[in-house]
């Protein structure tokens, strides 16, 4: 049975109450299990090129190296599986390309965007990210974020110099420490995380964490868990209720049936040697 009969998703993306253009990008292809979300910043039209850049070649690199990765297997060098490692390198040769651009067309000098990926595949979520869009799991109406900020907030949390609730009194969240394109070089990181039937994933640009707190967010996913389109469309809602001072995109993905994938024989008989 294909993924898209066993996976329900939904996706939006809208321009908020206050800024005049969408810098936010999404994505999916269902085939491979893949949803992508950006967020752009920079002068003139720069944070939709970088966006953009990032959604193209997230998809572009996972489409072209599906075809031969070793689906549900591990790296025994590194303890991530292969799709994970895929996600990885696609948002690496993304950033590549956004640099690129950026040094050398001057309209889109210091343009950047963070981004989140992920991919379900054997019941499993491989996440590749970079920047302050988040990626959370609602499992059994409990709401969990899997990533971490890369912000300045959350980097002076972990090293001590503040307690959370000084930092958000004290700190501006909105201040990221990695993007792609505006350095030469950015750190990926990549987490694993287990799929069960009846998880919501969410991966959700800074305009909708800025406006709506958790709590919130958790009671709209279990209240419309059933209806994806209307619970995407309650999220951007609220967030604009709120101020949508930023461009506001939700993505969300239901596990409605287990997706492990069956060993085939021939996988089975190359084991015994």
């Amino acid at each position: 049975m294909p993924l898209k009969d066993k996976v329900s998703t939904a996706l939006l993306s809208d321009m908020g109450r206050v800024r005049t253009n969408n810098e936010d990008a999404v994505a999916e292809d269902i085939s491979l299990g893949l949803l992508v979300l950006a967020d752009g910043m920079g002068g003139y039209n720069a944070g939709e090129i970088a966006s953009g850049i990032t959604i193209a070649t997230v998809l572009d690199t996972a489409r072209r190296e599906w075809k031969t990765l070793p689906k549900g297997q591990v790296d025994a060098s590194t303890g991530y599986t292969h799709e994970a490692l895929m996600l990885r390198n696609a948002v690496e040769t993304a950033h590549t390309t956004i640099y690129h651009v950026s040094q050398s067309q001057p309209q889109c000098a210091g343009m950047g965007t963070t981004v989140v990926a992920c991919m379900l595949h054997n019941d499993r979520l491989s996440i590749a990210y970079v920047g302050d869009s988040r990626l959370y799991r609602l499992r059994n109406n409990r709401l969990e974020q899997i990533t971490r900020d890369h912000s300045l907030l959350e980097e002076l949390i972990a090293r001590g110099h503040y307690s959370r609730p000084e930092a958000m009194k004290l700190v501006r969240k909105n201040i990221v420490t990695r993007a792609l394109g505006v350095e030469p070089e950015v750190s990926v990181d990549i987490i694993e995380e287990t799929a069960e039937v009846g998880d919501l994933v969410l991966l959700c640009s800074d305009g909708l964490t800025d406006m709506v707190d958790d709590e919130s967010i958790r009671l709209t996913l279990v209240e419309y868990a059933d209806n994806l389109d209307s619970a995407v469309k309650k999220l951007v809602d609220t967030a604009n209720e709120r101020g949508g001072k930023d461009n506001v995109s939700v993505v969300l993905a239901r596990v409605n049936e287990s997706f492990q994938r069956k060993q085939r024989w021939f996988d089975r008989f190359a084991e015994w040697f």
